[in-house]
């Protein structure tokens, strides 16, 4: 049986509606179910129909008057009642059929309920009970009132009698008091409920079943009081077994009198109910648990029926749209819904009834609500639907996204911010993107100034989403804020903190303006709401941008200035980046222009110098010292040469890399008479030299001679005298190699990163051989030139091999 503490929905119908449409089927019901305990006459069946046919009616009226009014009504005595009752004693029924009569009648409704899933409340169940109860009651006083007219105690006794042996009322305790209150009579359902034998409580005060709270406060009296008042008392309160636990009871005390209207005892017809208080209880608090969730929900949870109009929501609902839940109950839920899903809506439900083809319901989603205000806003959206005998229930479950979608578009901003700001180390370049972000993605114009060498600020770039006002920026470039004066943006950069103004005010543009002109051109451009957000970059002051909306800013904007703030930083980095590159590449410049004047400058006269002494080497009248003299000068020269051609050579891989010119070459052969020169240079080395394979392909000729005579040098130069140097090439099918090994002391690691990098030399490399430091550079230059890769191996135990390996045709 579906049990509910509120009233049932509209379209649910209630349990008097149902009593009233299934009425002769639950006469129907019953009739069959007490077939065999029915008179064989016709006449007697009849009457009896008519008798339950009357009681139905009656309880239908109890039921209608507790929905009008929420009370659980006491019903009144019915004369029909105690006249039916004298009418089944006459035809030879006893009590015990009239007990069963009753309680097949309260099982039909109950089934009936459950068959049909009518939801039925805790206040008509209470109000059905209590029908059923006085009922029970009034039997049972006519029955005792038609058995006694004599005297009260030959009816009681045979009152006990028949309701002791009663199997079919054990859910209820009945016995008989005397008018103090003492128990004259006991039933079965008595000893169960209450757990006293008829011998432990005949004869005494029933006011032993009552807390001890209630005897103090005198209860047990006040209800026979009430009873013998007003005919009845009906109490549900708590009640003492034998064995000490409390129960919960429904009782009802009924006062027996003579024909003459004599008090002659009472009756208690008492029920435990205990198992329905605790349903109710944990009804009431399973419900509290669920309005303590529904109410401290982050999430709003919004309930509609199947026409679509809202049956329930929850605080966080009220609170993500800004209605009252008043506002709300009962209106279609497109309400909340912007254009056009508003007016789509109700054909999705009608389209959802007739096909009962999903498309929403248990499939989250993002969509977009709208606001009190009008505002719209995204929101994700999850449906379940549960389906009742009054129709279908959908309940969303919505969660205002809006923060999230900030984050996301927000971090998509910045990678984009930092894709395209790192595309470019031009200032001028970087400037003119960070303006066109700005306009993009944040405001409606925008102003970069730039501090220059003079200390001042420079109107280096200008963007604007209009045409009408790029032009506008253009007249306002000779403008740029003045340091040091009253302008809100040269004082913003000053403070070196960003500043928003939400609405500009006249005074505002005259502290901006120069002049009248400038003050006019604001004017025109018509700023409604500004942005000020310094560039700072390393701790030093750069700019600022100037960001401006030609409407009042209506969205979040702290959380813009946060955003713009984000671009600045990132934009500052980027500027000074920028600039030091700048920087970079002029020094480069500059130290490069003198290598190449230098060098060039110096040929000149080491050309001279070289000229002279071979002419005077070749004189025979020259003596020997003389003559060693020269060599040495003559050695010099070409060293010095050497030094030029090796910076020549640093200078042009510089700027654009060694050029070389491949052509057909045997590199076996090659390589061998470069080997041949350098050991000539070295006669007290040893060198040897192996080839394999076929050595023929393309290459720069002299080029490659410089790898060669490099590393066999600086293999000589980093070995012991006396140990040899070991050349071999190499043919891999569409590569050759070369390998250059030597014995010794391995390179250092902390050394062997950089071995490749300028002006890098070894202990040994200045010991009378004079060395830049840039002969491993160029020929690592020269190889990547040719499309090859240079490697170097260097083990205690192995020594150093440096490797070459070049393709045999340039691609």
């Amino acid at each position: 049986m579906n049990l509910e503490t509120q009233p049932p929905e509209p379209s649910s119908p209630s349990l008097a509606e149902l009593l009233e449409e299934r009425h002769a089927d639950i006469i129907q019901r019953w009739t069959e179910r007490l077939r065999r305990g029915l008179a064989p006459e016709e006449r007697t069946r009849c009457e009896l129909e008519d008798h339950i046919s009357d009681e139905l009616w009656e309880m239908t009226a109890v039921l209608r008057q507790h929905e009008a009014t929420g009370d659980r009504p006491v019903p009144e005595w019915n004369p029909m009642t105690r006249a039916h009752g004298a009418w089944r004693l006459r035809r030879g029924f006893d009590v015990r059929e009239l007990m069963r009569e009753y309680h097949v009648l309260r099982e039909c409704i109950l089934d009936l309920v459950e068959e049909t899933n009518v939801r039925v409340t805790l206040g008509e169940v209470r109000a059905l009970s209590a029908f059923l109860t006085t009922r029970v009651a009034e039997s049972v006083v006519e029955y005792t009132r038609q058995h006694d007219e004599q005297t009260l105690l030959g009816g009681e006794e045979r009152f006990r009698l028949l309701v002791e042996g009663v199997e079919g009322v054990e859910d209820y305790a009945i016995y008989i008091l005397d008018p103090e209150g003492r128990v004259m009579s006991w039933n079965v359902g008595a000893e169960r409920i209450k757990g006293y034998s008829a011998q432990e409580v005949l004869g005494q005060s029933f006011s032993r079943f009552y807390t001890p709270e209630d005897v103090a406060a005198g209860v047990p009296d006040k209800c026979l009081q009430a009873a013998a008042t007003h005919g009845h008392c009906r109490t549900e309160a708590l009640r003492i077994h034998k064995d000490g636990h409390r129960f919960w009871a429904d009782a009802v005390i009924t006062a027996l009198r003579d024909e003459h209207g004599v008090l002659r005892g009472f009756s208690d017809v008492t029920r435990d109910i205990s198992k329905r208080k605790r349903a109710e209880q944990a009804l009431r608090e399973t419900t509290q648990r669920l309005q303590a969730i529904l109410e401290t929900a982050v999430d709003g949870i919004i309930t509609i029926d199947e026409r679509g109009l809202i049956q329930d929501v929850n605080p966080a609902t009220t609170r993500i749209f800004g209605y009252a839940p008043e506002e709300l109950i009962g209106r279609n839920v497109s309400t909340l819904m912007p254009e056009p899903y508003r007016c789509e809506h109700d054909g999705y439900i009608d389209s959802y009834m007739c096909t009962d083809v999903r498309k929403v319901i248990g499939i989250g989603r993002e969509v977009e609500g709208r606001r009190k205000d009008g505002s719209v806003f995204p929101l994700e959206l999850s449906i379940s639907e549960t389906l009742l005998p009054q129709g279908r229930l959908f309940t969303g479950l919505v969660r205002d996204i809006t923060a999230r979608k900030r984050a996301e578009r927000t971090q998509a901003f910045f990678i984009e911010v930092g894709t395209v700001l790192s595309q470019s180390l031009d200032v001028h370049m970087t400037l003119r993107r960070l303006a066109s972000l700005a306009v993009t993605h944040l405001c409606d114009y925008c102003m970069v100034d730039l501090l220059g060498e003079d200390g001042r600020l420079h109107r280096l770039e200008m963007a604007a989403r209009a045409p009408e006002k790029q032009v506008l920026l253009e007249i306002s470039r000779p403008y740029p804020p003045l340091l040091g004066s009253h302008s809100p943006v040269a004082r913003a950069l000053e403070s070196g903190n960003a500043v928003v103004i939400p609405e500009i005010t006249p005074g505002w543009l005259d502290a901006a303006a120069r002049n009248a002109e400038h003050r006019a051109n604001l004017e025109a451009l018509g700023p409604k709401s500004v942005a000020l957000v310094p560039l700072v970059a390393r701790g030093r002051k750069l700019g600022i941008i100037n960001l401006a909306w030609t409407s009042p800013h209506t969205g979040d904007f702290n959380a813009d200035l946060e955003i713009a703030k984000g671009l600045a930083d990132r934009a500052a980095v980027a500027i000074d980046n920028a600039r030091l590159y700048q920087e970079a590449q002029e020094a480069i410049k500059v130290r490069e222009d003198v290598v190449a004047i230098v060098s060039h400058d110096l040929r000149n006269p080491l050309n001279a110098i070289t000229l002279s002494a071979t002419a005077l080497l070749k004189r025979e009248d020259v003596d020997e010292r003389s003559t060693k003299a020269v060599s040495r000068i003559y050695a010099a020269a070409e060293r010095a040469s050497g030094m030029i051609c090796d910076l020549l050579d640093f200078t042009q891989a510089r700027v654009s890399g060694i050029p070389v010119q491949p052509a057909p070459l045997d590199f076996h052969e090659h390589v061998h008479r470069v080997v041949e020169e350098v050991q000539l240079a070295w006669p007290e080395r040893h060198i040897t030299f192996h080839a394999h394979g076929d050595g023929r392909g393309e290459w720069d000729e002299g080029r490659l001679a410089q790898v060669v005579t490099n590393l066999v040098g600086n293999a000589l130069q980093h070995s012991p005298a006396g140990t040899p140097v070991r050349v071999s090439t190499w043919d891999e099918g569409q590569d050759v190699r070369l390998e250059v090994h030597n014995e010794g002391d391995p390179i250092p690691s902390e050394l062997r990163t950089m071995l490749f990098e300028p002006y890098q030399r070894g202990q040994e490399a200045g010991e009378g051989r004079g060395s830049l430091g840039l002969g491993l550079y160029i020929t690592r230059q020269i190889v990547l030139g040719h499309g090859g890769t240079l490697d170097v191996q260097s083990t205690e135990d192995e020594g150093t091999t440096f490797t070459v390996r070049l393709p045999r045709h340039q691609a």
